[in-house]
């Protein structure tokens, strides 16, 4: 199994999620993408997604 190895400046912005399963680099316009439905939302793995959600939910309870 090998992995694309991409300059990430790149893709900026971006976010970096830390997720149970490691460290995550996204680009915004990934995260804005799947946002708007023009990519389905399983391109992110499910760690990434509960941690996004974690993140916004204690925002939106603080």
């Amino acid at each position: 199994m090998s992995a694309e190895i991409l300059d990430l400046a790149d893709h900026r912005p971006h976010l970096m999620v830390a997720a149970s399963d490691g460290a995550h680099v996204i680009p915004h316009a990934l995260v804005r993408s799947v946002i708007a439905g023009d990519k389905p939302s399983a391109i992110l793995t499910e760690p990434v997604v509960r941690r996004i959600i974690e993140e916004w939910f204690q925002k939106v309870t603080a």
